[in-house]
């Protein structure tokens, strides 16, 4: 009987250790489940890289964090609600375009102004300058830590109509996504109207709209060019993307998990720069083959522009205050809008 208890007693030991052999590491291995909503169409290639991005993030934490992507029509937000949303943590981590957040943070819109910043080198010599400012605003304004800045390639019209110059725009309705671009569009005689992307081909289709304020990206990966002839090229603006963390999410995160995730967010952001403006170039050529014609303003035209525009420059700066005059000075120096 003693030598049956000790092999019964053996037999549960070993059991035991199995099933703890088990179950250790797949209790070890449960991830922190994360929600990350972007606003872009789940096909566009922003929205590719953010799903990306969560792989790395997967593997970078030894599987500890798992990011989930969600793209637009996914949640019930659109890119206005963003800020709102990963401040108050309903989701933990969200991209938008800072045009998009004015409602929220308006002082930080600075690199929307037209023509002031045009080209991606000009935006990461304003960045130095803007960084700073929209990182502590965040922070306090928000509870919301700044992961990464990077660009969209340069915003152009995209029109159902024929132009050559900028004073064209005239008279016509035009799809704009910020509060700058509503008051360039009424300084050049047109209309904006407000929709959100996926709402852009729609309007276009039934004429609500004459054209649309976008990248060559996005009209690519909208399949503009089944609608729109022209493209204007006159690179209005860059457009200035922020990817955000609730930063009381970000702080309960086990150290290693989040050192981890911070620095795969700055390891990607040359990433998110090169599928910029790969993107652009090969939008542009796509938008070329299916007989889109880009005109390349001549110029004087970009300069006369920038003129037309130097009040509303000056009065935004005017309305933020000091903030806004170190903003806008700070950046009319990185990008030579003297």
């Amino acid at each position: 009987m003693t030598a049956i208890r000790s092999r019964r007693r053996l037999l549960s030991a070993v059991m035991l250790a199995a099933t703890t052999i088990a179950a250790g590491p797949s209790l070890a291995q449960t991830p922190i489940e994360w929600r990350f909503f972007t606003y872009f169409p789940v096909n566009d290639k922003p929205a590719q890289a953010n799903r990306a991005f969560a792989e790395d993030v997967l593997k970078a934490t030894d599987g500890k964090l798992n990011i989930t992507v969600f793209a637009a029509g996914e949640l019930p937000y659109r890119a206005p609600d963003v800020v709102k949303a990963v401040a108050t943590n309903q989701i933990e981590m969200g991209d938008v375009a800072v045009g998009f957040a004015a409602g929220d943070v308006p002082e930080l819109n600075v690199l929307s102004l037209p023509f002031l910043c045009t080209s991606y080198d000009q935006f990461d010599r304003a960045l130095a300058t803007v960084r700073p400012v929209a990182d502590e605003v965040f922070q306090k304004k928000f509870g919301i830590t700044v992961a990464m800045h990077w660009t969209m390639p340069p915003q152009n019209f995209w029109l159902n109509k024929p132009v050559t110059r900028l004073d064209e725009v005239k008279g016509m309705k035009v799809r704009s996504w910020n509060p700058e671009q509503v008051e360039m569009m009424k300084l050049l005689g047109g209309s904006a109207v407000s929709i959100t992307s996926a709402e852009v081909i729609p309007a276009l289709e039934r004429r609500v709209i004459d054209g649309a304020i976008t990248s060559a990206l996005s009209a690519n990966d909208w399949r503009a060019y089944d609608i729109v002839k022209t493209g204007y090229m006159v690179n209005m603006t860059m457009g200035h993307q922020v990817m955000m963390i609730n930063a009381g999410a970000l702080a309960k995160l086990p150290a290693d998990t989040r050192a981890a995730l911070l620095a795969t967010a700055q390891q990607w952001a040359p990433k998110y720069r090169a599928m910029s403006e790969s993107g652009d170039v090969d939008a542009r050529k796509n938008l070329q083959a299916n007989r889109v014609t880009l005109v390349e303003p001549a110029s004087d035209d970009a300069q006369r522009a920038r003129v037309q525009m130097r009040p509303m420059w000056d009065a935004w700066a005017a309305k933020h205050g000091d903030s806004g005059k170190r903003l806008l000075e700070g950046s009319m120096k990185a990008c030579g809008a003297n």
